[in-house]
C-alpha cells in the first residue's frame, strides 16, 4: 500500500497543495496550447479548484480559478484562439466553477465546525456526567455523615437534657435544704441573741463579762447578717440567663434601698444585656455599698460606653472612694466591713455569662465600677420615636 506524505503540519500540507496546483496549471497551459481538446481542458481545469477547497484560506478557490483562467487566457493568445464566443464561454464557466468551489469550501468548513462542536459538546457532556456523578456521591457521603452526626447530637442532647433535669432537681433539693438549714440556724441564733441580751442585763455590774457579752453580740450579729445575705444568692446559676433591660433592673434594685438625699442618674436607656436573673443584686450591692460606706454620697449615676469589644457599664458616686490597695481585694470573699460577700458574689453572678467587673476610681473622688459586657451579650435598642 502506497501512502503519500503531504506533510505533518498544516503549513506543509498547504505548500505541497499549492505546488501541485501550479504544476497542474502548467500542464493545462501546455495542453491548451499544443492540444486544443475543448471541454477536456475544462475538466482538467476543475481539478486544481477542487484541490484548493482543502486549503485553510477561505478564498483559495477564487485565487486558483483566476490563476488557471490566466493560464487558459495565455494559451488562447498563444494559439490565436481569440474568438469572442470562446472567451465568453470560458469566462462563464470560470465564474460557475469558482462559485461552486466556494460553496463546497463553506459546506466542508461548516461540517468540520459542526463535527468539532459535536465532539466538544460530547466531551463536555461526559465531563458533566462525571462531575454530576462525583457530586452525587459526595452529597450522599456528606448526607450520611450529617445523618450520623445528627444522630450523635440528638443522643447528646437527650443525655444533656437528662443531666440538666437531674442537676435542676439536685439544685432544687439543695436549695430546700439550705432554706431549712438557714431557717433553723436563724431560729437558734435568735434564741442565742435573746440569752445574750439577758446575760448582758445580768452582767451590768461586771465590766469584764459585759465586754465579753458585747463582743459575743457583735459576732452573732455578723453571723446573722451573713446567713440572711446568702438567702439572696442561693439561686445563682440555677435559672437560665435572660436578656435584661438594664434601666428596668436598676429601678427594681432601687426600690429596695433608702435613697434619702441621694440623687440617682440612670443614663442607660435602650441597653439590654444577657445575664443571670440575679443581675439585680449586682446593682443593689453597688448602690448599697455607696450608701453604707461612701460617707458623704450625694449622687449615684449609671451610664454606658460603646467599645470595639462591646459595652462598658459605668457606675460612679461622689463619696470617699476606695483605696488603691483595696481595688481588687474588695472582690475577695470575706473582705470588707459588713458581710464580706457582696462584691465577691457580684463578680460570680456576672461571670456566669462572661461579664467582668473592676474598680477604676480615684480615692477621694468617689468609686467608679466598670462592668465589661462582650458584644454578643449586649444590645442597644433604638430610642422610641
Amino acid at each position: 500500500m502506497v501512502v503519500i506524505d503531504l506533510g505533518r503540519t498544516q503549513e506543509e500540507k498547504d505548500r505541497l497543495m499549492i505546488l501541485a496546483m501550479l504544476c497542474l496549471c502548467t500542464g493545462i497551459l501546455a495542453a491548451d496550447v499544443f492540444i486544443p481538446l475543448g471541454f477536456v481542458i475544462w475538466g482538467l481545469y476543475f481539478l486544481p479548484i477542487l484541490m484548493s477547497i482543502w486549503l485553510t484560506h477561505r478564498y483559495a478557490p477564487f485565487f486558483t480559478a483566476w490563476l488557471v483562467s490566466g493560464a487558459l487566457l495565455l494559451g488562447s493568445l498563444v494559439s490565436a484562439r481569440t474568438d469572442q464566443p470562446d472567451l465568453l464561454n470560458r469566462a462563464v464557466f470560470i465564474l460557475m466553477i469558482a462559485v461552486v468551489s466556494l460553496l463546497i469550501w463553506e459546506i466542508r468548513n461548516n461540517q468540520a465546525s459542526l463535527e468539532r462542536e459535536i465532539t466538544e459538546r460530547r466531551t463536555a457532556q461526559e465531563q458533566l456526567e462525571d462531575l454530576t456523578h462525583n457530586l452525587e456521591k459526595r452529597v450522599a457521603d456528606r448526607t450520611r455523615e450529617l445523618s450520623e452526626l445528627n444522630e450523635i447530637l440528638k443522643n447528646d442532647i437527650i443525655e444533656r437534657g437528662k443531666i440538666d433535669k437531674a442537676l435542676r432537681q439536685a439544685n432544687h433539693k439543695l436549695n430546700i435544704l439550705a432554706s431549712v438549714t438557714r431557717h433553723d440556724i436563724l431560729n437558734k441564733l435568735m434564741a442565742l441573741l435573746t440569752f445574750l441580751d439577758l446575760s448582758k442585763e445580768k452582767a451590768e455590774k461586771n465590766p469584764v463579762i459585759l465586754e465579753y457579752v458585747d463582743k459575743e453580740l457583735e459576732i452573732a450579729g455578723v453571723i446573722q447578717r451573713q446567713i440572711e445575705f446568702t438567702r439572696f444568692y442561693q439561686d445563682i446559676g440555677v435559672r437560665a440567663p435572660v436578656w435584661e433591660d438594664v434601666a428596668a433592673v436598676i429601678r427594681r434594685a432601687t426600690e429596695a434601698l433608702k435613697m434619702d438625699g441621694i440623687a440617682l442618674d440612670v443614663s442607660v436607656s435602650g441597653l439590654m444585656i444577657y445575664a443571670d436573673p440575679l443581675i439585680e443584686k449586682v446593682f443593689y450591692n453597688l448602690m448599697e455599698n455607696s450608701i453604707r460606706h461612701g460617707e458623704y454620697v450625694t449622687t449615684i449615676s449609671f451610664s454606658y460606653q460603646k467599645t470595639a469589644d462591646g459595652v462598658v457599664i459605668v457606675y460612679t458616686d461622689d463619696g470617699v472612694g476606695i483605696p488603691a490597695a483595696d481595688k481588687e481585694r474588695i472582690f475577695i470573699r470575706g473582705f470588707g466591713k459588713h458581710t464580706g460577700l457582696g462584691m465577691f458574689l457580684s463578680r460570680e453572678i456576672l461571670s456566669i455569662t462572661g461579664l467582668a467587673i473592676q474598680e477604676t476610681g480615684e480615692m477621694g473622688k468617689g468609686v467608679r465600677f466598670e462592668i465589661i459586657v462582650p458584644a454578643e451579650d449586649c444590645q442597644i435598642l433604638p430610642e422610641p420615636a
